[in-house]
């Protein structure tokens, strides 16, 4: 089934899909009458109801289904998600970017299974059953690329040529995607610019990937969206966050550059709250990246923390 949309950009939820294909305007899940489409819709509600979509490790899409109040039941907008690959229905998902805000496309899924989730809580607080579907992304990105640095994790792993290295370029390019996937349930959009559309913004690691743990490399809190200029400065340390939120300078950025670039570096510019998770790693940002003014000293001679980092 052709699409209008495109992974990664930005849809007004009553005009360019309802719109379009018609179905419910409101809740979770709509399933139109006139088109063999169901749409799933992810984000702010589920969280305000305390409980959240999440990728596991395997890159598989945990998504709650609807049903607010008592146990969720195998009907309606649930049996449309459970059941559509047998109706003969396309699955797509959006992402929620907050009220009367737009929708995110993050593309087309196909529902691999589902499970019951006992204890969940409901609209009133209430402990009750979920029912969570595992749904598989078939897109073959989000539209959302990598930062320098780790693109060049992914090109040095494309290039060696050892006996290992089919087996490395797929572990590094899947936990890539994993990375990227669990980053934009995370961060919304660039701090600095306030772009949202994917498809111009990079997910760029905060503690940088060559010396971050297994779990670091994957972790969505370890990384921001940022647009590909303000990618590069946080990248090679020319600016960081402070725990307050504020931006940081580098004094070694050089006026014309900084004048010239476009972006709002005042000082006293702040670009929202982070997470507790989120702080932690930008102190290692400042403390090891930012600002660095000798650009031939390696991780492990500026930060003795540093030590028996994964291959």
């Amino acid at each position: 089934m052709e699409l209008p949309f495109e992974v990664g950009a930005l849809y007004n939820r009553q005009k360019q899909i309802h719109g379009v294909f018609g179905g419910q305007q409101q809740g979770g899940i709509s399933t139109p009458k006139e088109h063999p489409l169901v749409i799933a819709f992810s984000g702010e509600a589920g969280v305000s109801h305390v409980y959240h979509d999440f990728w596991d490790d395997d890159e598989v899409f945990h998504y709650f289904g609807e049903g607010q109040v008592g146990d969720m039941k195998y009907v309606a907008g649930n049996r449309a998600i459970g059941e559509h690959v047998k109706d003969g229905k396309t699955l797509v998902v959006f992402q929620m970017m907050g009220k009367g805000r737009p929708y995110r496309y993050l593309g087309r899924f196909m529902c691999q299974s589902s499970y019951v989730r006992p204890g969940t809580p409901d609209r009133e607080g209430q402990p009750r059953s979920a029912i969570v579907f595992r749904l598989k992304s078939l897109e073959a990105s989000l539209g959302l690329a990598a930062s320098d640095t780790d693109q060049a994790e992914i090109d040095a792993a494309t290039d060696d040529v050892s006996a290992t290295s089919a087996w490395r370029e797929t572990e590094v390019r899947t936990k890539q995607r994993l990375f990227r996937e669990r980053l934009i349930g995370v961060e919304k959009g660039c701090r600095l610019t306030g772009i949202e559309d994917l498809r111009f913004l990079r997910a760029s690691h905060i503690k940088p990937w060559a010396v971050s743990t297994h779990s670091e490399r994957v972790d969505g809190e370890n990384g921001l969206l940022l647009a590909p200029h303000a990618d590069l400065l946080f990248d090679r340390g020319w600016i960081s966050f402070s725990s307050s939120g504020r931006v940081l300078v580098s004094s070694a950025l050089p006026t014309d550059v900084k004048n010239r670039l476009g972006l709002n570096l005042d000082a006293s510019l702040r670009c929202g709250v982070f997470s507790p998770k989120q702080l932690s790693f930008l102190e290692f940002h400042r403390d090891v990246i930012f600002d660095r003014r000798h650009p031939h000293r390696t991780f492990q001679s500026i930060d003795p923390r540093i030590s028996d980092l994964p291959a």
